[in-house]
Formats: structure tokens, C-alpha cells, sequence
């Protein structure tokens, strides 16, 4: 998937070594993947946003970054990141987990983030980290000697797309059996305290919600209510994987927003 016209290096934070991947030239535009993908789930949008330098990390536990995959460590990567890239602000976006770390960054480090969009992102409350307690397991199902189980996540992921492209069920299904733990993500999550950082982001903030996810769709109002300043989009046509599956859409939707900023959010 890496390019001539991406550009990959590591950088070694305090909380562990980062694998990156950076395009374009511009305003600096982050973006966090969903759990247990990698960078190159922004791969197909980043090729669509000409006039931003946009930044992608193998968050901590992913792909060709350290371990470990805690929401609050995982933030804290992305921000040793930028400090070593010498970003000081920046917009930031992220996908269901990836969502969730931007989340507690925006809360952390508020003055940094030019604006946040939140795709698919859950709310953690005491509520929803109940009902996740007893969820069943969703990237991992119990190998078997035929290569049966590899026909089983392919068939799981498929139920949760529009139209099942088969290079996107393809690389999900390659994180999968590349990560040793690949529902330590979900986990992860489920840890989480939404409720602890409400509030204390105050710029700028875009929900996305894609009606063709099942897993995130329904429970897309926790994230709104999270944010008083929030906008919500809807993509009709996205799913669990929207930004790649609909990338242009992904990247069209990142361009409006932003350029409906005051223009303060750009100084």
C-alpha cells in the first residue's frame, strides 16, 4: 500500500516507538484508524486531500508501532508524534477506536486541535461499559485446522459493509491474523471513561455517522450529546469502514467541515 506518494518513518515517543505515513503539503490533518486496522485504512482518502499534509500513525498495538493499546496511551503516542514532526496544531480525525483516542486527545490537549471529526465513535459510559463486558468476541474466532475461521471473519466483516469489497475485507482479515490479541482493542474501549473528559474540548466538532454500521449506528447519539458545539452527518452510504469504502465521500465531508471554520481555527 506504501507509495512514491506516501512518505513512512518511525518515531520513538515516550510511550513507545510510532510508525507513521505522511502525504501533501498544508495544513496538518490526523488521522486515527479503528481497531485492529493500521495506517492504510486513510490510504484512499489521503490520496483524495490535496492541500493538507496529512498524517497517519500505526496507532500503539497496531500494525508497525509498538505495543500496547491502551485509549490514554495511544493518545499520548499521537501527540510525541507531532512533537517530533514539529506540529503544534493541527485537525484531527478518527474512526471507531481510532475515534475514541481522538476523543481523549481533543480533551487533553484542546489547545492543539484545530478541530475534531469523530466517525463512528462510541461514548463510553457506565452503561455502555457494562453491556460491553459481556459481548462477545468480534475479530477473533477460534482457529481451525481447514482454514475454515478465515471464511468466518471474512463472512462477519462482509455483513458489516455495504457492498463487501473484497481489497478492504482483505486487508481487515490480514491485521486480524497479524495482531496477537486482535479484540485487545475492544477491550481497550470498554476501559474507557467517556464521561471524565465530557466537555473539555471546545473548538470546533463533526459527528459522522454511518447508517450501514450496525455495530456503531444506533448508539451514534452518545457521541453527539458529548458535545454541545457538535454537528452530526450522516453518510448513507457508509459502513464500518467508511474510509475506505467511501473515501471520497470521507474526504469530501473532512473538506466542507473545514472550510466552514471561522477563520480563527485557521490562525
Amino acid at each position: 500500500m506504501i507509495g512514491e506518494e506516501f512518505t513512512p518513518g518511525y518515531v520513538t515517543t515516550p510511550v513507545g516507538r510510532v510508525h507513521h505515513v505522511t502525504r501533501g503539503e498544508g495544513p496538518a490533518l490526523v488521522l486515527l484508524h479503528q481497531t485492529p486496522r493500521s495506517w492504510d485504512e486513510f490510504a484512499a482518502t489521503m490520496t483524495r486531500l490535496d492541500g493538507y499534509r496529512t498524517i497517519a500513525p500505526d496507532l500503539l498495538g497496531y500494525g508497525a508501532s509498538g505495543p500496547e493499546n491502551t485509549i490514554e496511551e495511544a493518545a499520548a503516542s499521537v501527540t510525541g508524534l507531532l512533537d517530533a514532526l514539529g506540529v503544534d496544531r493541527f485537525h484531527l480525525a478518527g474512526h471507531h477506536f481510532g475515534g475514541l483516542v481522538a476523543y481523549h486527545l481533543a480533551a487533553t490537549a484542546p489547545d492543539r486541535v484545530r478541530s475534531l471529526v469523530l466517525s463512528s465513535t462510541p461514548y463510553i459510559d457506565e452503561a455502555e461499559r457494562e453491556r460491553r463486558r459481556s459481548a462477545a468476541p468480534f475479530n477473533v474466532v477460534p482457529t481451525e485446522p481447514d482454514g475454515s475461521h478465515l471464511a468466518q471473519l471474512w463472512q462477519r466483516r462482509s455483513g458489516f459493509m455495504n457492498d463487501g469489497d473484497e481489497q478492504v475485507i482483505g486487508r481487515y482479515v490480514r491485521d486480524v491474523l497479524g495482531h496477537a490479541d486482535a479484540d485487545r482493542g475492544h477491550a481497550a474501549v470498554a476501559a474507557y471513561r467517556s464521561e471524565d473528559h465530557r466537555g473539555r474540548y471546545p473548538g470546533p466538532v463533526l459527528c459522522v455517522a454511518s447508517a450501514g454500521d450496525p455495530r456503531a449506528y444506533p448508539r451514534r447519539h452518545g457521541i453527539v450529546g458529548a458535545f454541545p458545539q457538535a454537528h452530526e452527518l450522516v453518510l448513507d452510504d457508509g459502513d464500518i469502514s467508511s474510509p475506505e469504502t467511501v473515501p471520497g465521500r470521507f474526504a469530501a465531508l473532512l473538506r466542507d467541515f473545514h472550510a466552514e471554520l471561522p477563520a480563527e481555527v485557521e490562525a
